[in-house]
């Protein structure tokens, strides 16, 4: 049972698709998270402005590397003030649900944007997720009808869907098998961290672990502040990080889960090698511990 391990693709940087996808391979990696328009050159938002031959380039040239494109990125906001930025953001990610078969993924990622715009209202961070609902409702709707799964990420409380309890009501409100879940364990602990990281850990796994596409791979630690200790997260794996990845592994093999892609994030070329390394004997030992 081995692990699907990879990365985001621009964490190597901004290249042509041959060229990004050898660099990639020489970490061990064997799948990517891939933002288009952030791992190669133009900053093109839309995937039409590759054309077909460019979209048929990169799966190939990744393909090649024995590299396959496990999720496409595309984080828009999804709760702008601004609604035709919101439309703008919304077609945007259309065109992703769209272009995705010729990339030869099924899983286009997303966060849902900051609520700080809406904290000036009465109840204004119920608000934000409110209306973060309503346009994740659209694309979820639209990834049904091309076979294709929306991976929402969770952010606690910088982002509108911010809590283990929001992710419980959407999957609840949308009851829909085009909706999946990026899971980032780190991105999901608040602030003031988790004094419990089994019970976090049983609760997240129990709301909506059948439900994983994939995996961000970081870390944190809990440092002193005026206010206490305080996360520090986006630390590479395998540094002084305090996140249980052995917890969060038993719990995906038990939850048979085990083909879901785990990438890292904020991962340099040079730290990728001994990240992979950590996380694999992690698994080994979830493994031991899942028998």
């Amino acid at each position: 049972m081995k692990p699907f391990f990879g990365l985001r693709a621009h964490d190597f940087g901004t290249f042509p698709p041959q060229e990004l996808a050898a660099r990639i391979a020489s970490s061990g990696a064997t799948c990517v998270q891939l933002a288009l328009a952030k791992a190669f050159p133009g900053g093109h938002l839309m995937p039409a402005e590759f054309g077909d031959a460019g979209l048929a380039e990169i799966r190939t040239a990744f393909a090649a590397n024995g590299i396959s494109v496990a999720v496409i990125g595309c984080y828009i906001d999804t709760v702008a003030l601004d609604e035709n930025a919101r439309e703008f953001s919304f077609k945007r990610f259309e065109a992703h649900i769209d272009a995705a078969a010729a990339l030869g993924c099924n899983v286009i990622g997303t966060e849902t944007g900051s609520p700080i715009p809406y904290l000036d209202q009465p109840d204004g961070r119920e608000t934000a997720f409110r209306v973060a609902l309503q346009g994740l409702h659209r694309l979820v709707k639209a990834a049904e009808q091309k076979g294709i799964r929306v991976g929402v990420e969770a952010v606690a409380e910088y982002h509108a869907l911010s809590t283990i309890e929001h992710i419980r009501t959407m999957i609840a409100e949308f009851n829909s098998p085009a909706l999946g879940i990026i899971f980032d364990p780190v991105n999901l602990i608040p602030l003031a961290g988790v004094s419990d990281m089994d019970a976090f850990l049983d609760e997240c796994f129990a709301t909506f672990g059948e439900r994983i596409v994939a995996i961000h791979a970081k870390d944190y630690q809990m440092v002193p502040s005026e206010k206490g200790l305080v996360k520090l997260g986006d630390l590479p794996v395998g540094t002084t990080g305090v996140m249980d990845w052995v917890g969060v592994f038993k719990r995906l093999i038990a939850a048979g889960k085990h083909q879901v892609p785990i990438l890292l994030e904020d991962t340099s070329p040079a730290h990728a090698l001994d990240s992979f390394a950590y996380l694999q004997r992690a698994w080994d030992e979830a493994l031991l511990l899942a028998k």
